[in-house]
């Protein structure tokens, strides 16, 4: 292998690189269950999503020799249409809509991108994505709640 072959394998990894945040404090805050459905993220599962509000996540599913746990939480979001969403997704969230990283995970990843929902009542919708979003910290995410921005960086 090449020097340059090296540079050019280097670029590509770091081409797909995300900062994951473990933060325990974090999860134990968020009390709330609520029951998750998950869809892979391509047309023929589009009638399965409900057309209701909710909070939904974009996850990264490899499917590494079929383990269970093999899942990178990237972004939580929340609609009014579980549905409308879903499909904004599939047609083209992927053209350049504004929001550089996730035109990337669904530019880069869409062979591995699941949506994962749960319906929630409209006037529930952003107090609960922020603590989710606080509970998380998803890497694609820009609203990260200022107490933990500030934290992180200070890294």
């Amino acid at each position: 292998m090449s020097v340059n072959d090296i540079i050019e394998k280097q670029d590509e990894i770091k081409s797909h690189s995300y900062d994951f945040i473990l933060w325990p404090e974090g999860w134990g805050k968020f009390k709330l269950r609520y029951e998750w459905k998950s869809h892979k993220l391509e047309e023929s599962t589009t009638n399965n999503i409900p057309d209701q509000s909710g909070i939904y996540t974009l996850l990264i599913q490899p499917g590494i020799a079929g383990h269970p746990a093999c899942s990178y939480l990237m972004y939580v979001g929340r609609t009014k249409s579980l549905r409308r969403r879903f499909k904004d997704y599939l047609k083209k969230e992927k053209l350049s809509s504004g929001r550089p990283k996730i035109f990337r995970l669904l530019n880069k990843y869409s062979d591995y991108l699941w949506f994962c929902y749960t319906t929630i009542e409209i006037e529930n919708l952003q107090n609960t994505e922020e603590e989710l979003i606080e509970a998380y910290i998803p890497p694609c995410n820009d609203q990260i709640p200022a107490k933990i921005h500030k934290v992180i960086r200070a890294f």
